[in-house]
């Protein structure tokens, strides 16, 4: 009778086991397809070509799936292997460089940049001689946000910035405003290099990539130009005068130097990575294991599988905390780490950073309450509310489901569009005025040729005469483009995929003048004229 019992108590729980289980899956497929449906819902209606994403619970890759396709006009698909460049998601891994030569005990994060770099200048002789390693991660240093990013577009290399950094007249005290910057991590990568001996390149390969088994991924552009399977880089803009959210939006591959290959691979540890999802959810579930990467293979036909620590929990937790504020309202605060933004809402923290380079941008973060993890990579230059509105979305929707609450998520992704286009009809402002003087007469083009000078490291440039158009040939990769005339002493210059307005003055006397051009390089770099003599 006993043992009657004891068997059909046995079936009992294996029937409830049974039950939880298909109730479980049934609720994973039913979150699945709602997280797929809104992805593609948001995809058409920021006209993104092709996405891939990636959402992970603690161990596992519970979703990695692609939509669109590679390249508008063609039938390519996207899947979870195609590469992407990820932008300044780079950063994170830069600092997790950083933080790994810390548990190696080459480095403090309060290591002053002077006394690891003797040859590091900077504006202010007091920032000189103090700057420490952590705040190169931060974008406190007192830079106007942005400045010297678009140095490269005009054939500049890394050491050439790093050499430049010196002229940027700070705006800011040290720590007083979160300004984004890309400039400052050069001189973060010239500190890994130094107390390593190896390049930037290379710890990222070694320190990060071999060990999560991030094997499709590159630390510039190399890997993405010798992929078949790759993305096509979108340009994603706005078309005025038109009714409907989707005929505003203007989309269109990018071919040639409009790509900016040269800029992903110089700027390198700010936003030179290359990866896909499939690579990008072991980064993320690297971060959720607060450091620990499960490693699989097999070696002499013995699989392996376990667990093994790549950095310590120290150091996760000190890049995952805040450093600077960014911003906050009566319903979230938001401060930005080492690489990292940390938001804290009603609902939850959120860990995350977005990426954006010439034709691409995504999305990587995590939720630690909730175990969960979301990378998202689309092959245009969408919005911030269509990356951020899809990461939302699908952190309330694991969020209700975990609180047992049976309520539809806000459509974050339908409202940033609304957004974006108000602001858009509204026009765009200069962040920082250009201050090079513009006149109104306008130079006879022939008395404009000739070589002008400039001290190393931005050097000379030469403009010649050809088939009636100005060509300029400037920066140290030696390329030349054209000059097309605006209005009376301005001119606009394109390299890769940037515009470069150049403004010429004392033309008057022609041939026997001294005259110089200034080149507007978006945040009032202080490098000075270009002088003929």
């Amino acid at each position: 009778m006993q043992k009657s019992v004891q068997i059909v108590l046995t079936a009992i729980a294996i029937l409830i086991l049974s039950l939880r289980a298909d109730a479980t899956a049934t609720t994973d497929s039913i979150l699945r397809r709602k997280i797929l449906d809104y992805t593609e819902k948001s995809r058409r209606e920021w006209r993104i070509p092709g996405l891939s994403l990636a959402v992970v619970r603690g161990d596992s890759t519970i979703i990695l799936e692609a939509l669109g396709v590679k390249q508008t006009g063609t039938s390519d698909a996207v899947d979870p292997s195609t590469i992407f460049h990820i932008g300044s998601m780079s950063k994170a891994f830069t600092a997790a460089v950083i933080a790994s030569i810390v548990d190696q005990g080459l480095l403090s994060w309060d290591d002053k940049v002077k006394d690891i770099l003797p040859d590091f200048r900077w504006y202010c002789d007091s920032v000189e001689q103090n700057l420490k390693v952590k705040e190169l991660l931060t974008h406190g240093t007192g830079l106007v946000a942005q400045v010297g990013t678009y140095l490269p577009n005009l054939g500049y290399t890394r050491d050439d910035i790093y050499r430049l950094i010196r002229y940027f007249e700070p705006y800011y005290q040290p720590g007083e405003k979160f300004a984004y910057n890309n400039v400052t991590f050069i001189i973060a990568a010239k500190v890994i290099e130094k107390v390593t001996g190896i390049s930037w390149e290379e710890n990222v390969k070694n320190r990060i990539f071999s060990p999560l088994q991030m094997e499709n991924s590159t630390p510039d552009a190399t890997g993405y130009i010798n992929s078949v399977n790759r993305a096509t880089a979108h340009y994603f803009g706005y078309r005025k005068g038109k009714k409907s959210a989707r005929e505003s939006i203007v989309i269109s591959p990018l071919k040639g130097e409009e790509r900016a290959l040269y800029w992903v691979s110089t700027i390198g540890p700010a936003g030179g990575i290359c990866s896909n999802a499939e690579d990008m959810a072991k980064w993320v579930r690297f971060h959720l294991n607060n450091g620990v990467v499960n490693l699989h293979g097999e070696f002499n036909e013995i699989s392996y599988d376990y667990p093994a620590r790549i950095i310590s929990p120290k150091e996760m937790k000190f890049m995952h905390t805040g450093a600077m504020h960014v911003r906050s309202d009566s319903t979230f605060s938001r401060d930005y780490g080492y690489c990292w933004y940390i938001e804290q809402n009603p609902s939850y923290r959120i860990i995350y950073h977005t990426g954006t380079t010439w034709g691409f941008t995504g999305v990587c973060g995590f939720v630690p309450e909730l175990d969960l993890g979301v990378v998202l990579l689309c092959n245009s230059e969408v919005s911030e509310y269509a990356r951020m509105g899809i990461l939302r979305y699908i952190a309330d929707t694991f969020k209700a489901y975990s609180s047992g609450l049976q309520c539809e998520p806000e459509d974050y992704s339908a409202k940033g569009l609304e957004k974006w286009l108000e602001a858009k009809k509204r026009g765009a402002r200069r962040a920082v005025p250009c201050k090079i003087k513009r006149l109104s007469e306008v130079p006879e083009i022939h008395k404009l040729t000739g070589t002008y000078h400039k001290e190393s490291p931005l050097g000379d440039a030469t403009i010649s005469l050809k088939n009636g158009n100005l060509y300029m040939k400037i920066g140290t990769m030696g390329w030349e483009h054209r000059l097309v005339h605006v209005k009376g002493n301005e001119f606009h210059l394109r390299s890769q995929g940037h515009t470069f307005p150049i403004f010429f003055h004392n033309y008057r006397n022609g041939d026997s003048g001294n005259v110089d051009f200034e080149i507007d390089f978006n945040y009032n770099e202080n490098f000075g004229p270009w002088i003929r003599n």
